[in-house]
């Protein structure tokens, strides 16, 4: 097991999440996307984005606009593959 993994494996226990929750390549590649295609820090700012609205669409009233999950991040993913930066 890396330091990632016990990490993660960590953070999961501590906020409550049931084990595996954290998709840690999609997390990493929706990172890396958003740096490369914006700016190094939209990699952080995008990561919590993605999962804000994950957590508002779970909640359900709270997120009605929200996109879940896995469509958050797909549509993360197609506005840094569109981004052009001035």
């Amino acid at each position: 097991m890396t330091d990632l993994d016990s990490w993660v494996e960590a953070l999961e226990a501590e906020l409550g999440l049931p084990p595996g929750t954290v998709d840690v390549g999609a997390v990493l590649d929706l990172a890396r996307d958003a740096a490369h295609a914006v700016a190094r820090p939209a990699a952080p700012v995008t990561t919590y984005a993605v999962g804000f609205a994950a957590g508002l669409a779970a909640a359900g009233d709270l997120g009605a606009t929200a996109s879940s999950g896995p469509d958050a991040a797909e549509k993360a993913l197609s506005l840094a593959a569109r981004w052009v930066a001035d």
